[in-house]
């Protein structure tokens, strides 16, 4: 859905601010320093954000007329239901283990809780079911994501779930009158989605009471959905199996106990591994700097998948995106017009096909891996794919529970979903749908 005018016409303009900046920085042949590249950076940072902004607030205004509904006076004055559904489970976790707590805080606690939720929900109060708080947040979340848009999603009634791999060619013949035609049999198969959890846990102490929650709540709530869509983006572009020698980690072993580093165990591969290991012939050592040649380098290895703009999206790291600012035929949103359709996260496109920036894209070294000791060299990477060749789907969307542990003395909120991903070929050592340009120098 497009934004308003006058939005998209500020993001317009803070791009082409860019864009002049750095043309101007290249045509006196001064290479850009990294503090000049961190502050472009940070400019990007920012109309991206001012755009997914933009593209919020048109959703909501569809769902609500407007924005959603706050709490209008008290305590819980300008929280939204999904701010009142978390300090409700938190609520919840009190009520279930009392002991050491003041009975009359709690009492008051579900009194001002219960008349703030009817003043978002329209009477309902307490009867509002948990599955549309949690689909709500998912909608926030799904807002936030750069790459998990960019395929066709499938909602799993079971999991596994299996789903029809495409069919073989029909045969054609030339038709003979009151004579029955040749016919074709085709080979049908199918591919099974098997859902993965993905769990946070976020701990408080014991000293808690109902003031402390509303001061925390806006910053929890950010908190969670900033990580939520990060991991998202993460695992769909950067899932790897391997704990030995991970795309995401070579030279290392790697459990699901290691902070920052076990969801890439979550059970899937993603988009990366397949030219990465998959099937190598996908990846293209580029060793050069970006160039015009450099997109349709890489695009000419789909083949078949690489025809229609439509189906495809490219997908880069900041820096190597900065760079390409300098190339001719990317497109900036600037010369995008009022009426181009712009994926979430898109900042340029090259020949129509658009240019996501992914902050999960990392630069890597010179095989297109990430050391995990540190790369060598760091260099950018280039990865084009087919959209409709690839499935994601969801078993569980979202969950929020709230307990007590006793014995550590405090309150854990649970952060949980349910998540597959799988290409559509159902062979990753011969898909071509997929390819990577790594080793992209001078980033």
């Amino acid at each position: 859905m497009a934004i308003g005018a006058q939005d998209l016409e500020l993001i317009k303009q803070e791009v082409a601010g860019i864009r002049e900046f750095y043309e101007s920085r290249m045509n006196a042949e001064i290479p850009p320093l990294k503090e000049e590249i961190g502050r472009i950076e940070a400019q990007l940072n920012r109309v991206r954000d001012m755009w997914r902004e933009g593209e919020k607030r048109a959703i909501l205004s569809t769902y609500g007329g407007g924005d959603r509904l706050r709490v209008p006076y008290g305590k819980y004055n300008g929280l939204d239901h999904l701010d009142l559904a978390c300090i409700r489970s938190l609520l919840s976790a009190q009520l279930r283990e009392p002991s050491g707590l003041n009975p009359q805080m709690l009492s008051e606690w579900q009194t001002n809780i219960k008349a703030a939720m009817d003043s978002t929900t329209a009477g309902s109060g307490d009867e509002l079911v948990d599955t549309q708080e949690a689909r709500a947040m998912w909608e926030d979340v799904n807002l936030e994501t750069a790459i998990a848009p960019l395929f066709p999603t499938v909602q799993m009634p079971s999991n596994p779930f299996q789903i029809p791999l495409q069919l073989g060619d029909v045969s054609w013949y030339p038709g003979v009158e009151n004579v029955a035609n040749k016919s074709t049999s085709l080979n049908t198969a199918r591919q099974t989605l098997t859902a993965y959890e993905l769990v946070a846990e976020v701990p408080w102490s014991y000293d808690l009471d109902e003031d402390a929650v509303i001061a925390m709540m806006e910053e929890l709530r950010r908190h969670l959905m900033r990580n939520a869509r990060e991991v998202i983006d993460d695992v769909l572009l950067n899932g790897d199996t391997n704990t030995t020698n991970n795309i995401n980690a070579d030279g290392a072993t790697i459990s699901t106990t290691d902070p920052g580093k076990a969801h890439w165990l979550v059970g899937f591969d993603g988009l990366m591994k397949l030219p990465l290991s998959d099937n190598t012939s996908q990846a293209n050592d580029h060793a050069a700097a970006v160039s015009d040649d450099m997109f349709n380098e890489i695009r000419t290895k789909l083949g078949r998948y690489g025809v229609r703009p439509s189906e495809m999206a490219y997908v880069t790291d900041i820096n190597t995106f900065i760079r390409s600012l300098s190339i001719g035929n990317f497109r900036t949103l600037d010369k995008f017009g009022s009426q181009a359709t712009v994926l979430t996260g898109q900042l340029g496109a090259v020949e129509g096909v658009p240019v996501i920036v992914s902050e999960q894209m990392v630069l890597a070294d010179t095989d297109g891996k990430v050391t995990d000791a540190g790369n060598g060299t760091d260099t950018g990477r280039l990865l084009i794919f087919n959209r409709s060749q690839w499935r994601l789907g969801f078993r569980r969307e979202l969950a929020i529970e709230t307990v007590r542990d006793v014995q550590k003395r405090q309150n854990i909120m649970v952060i949980s979903f349910r998540l597959a991903f799988q290409e559509r070929s159902g062979t990753r050592s011969t898909a071509t749908h997929t390819a990577l340009q790594y080793n992209i120098t001078g980033v």
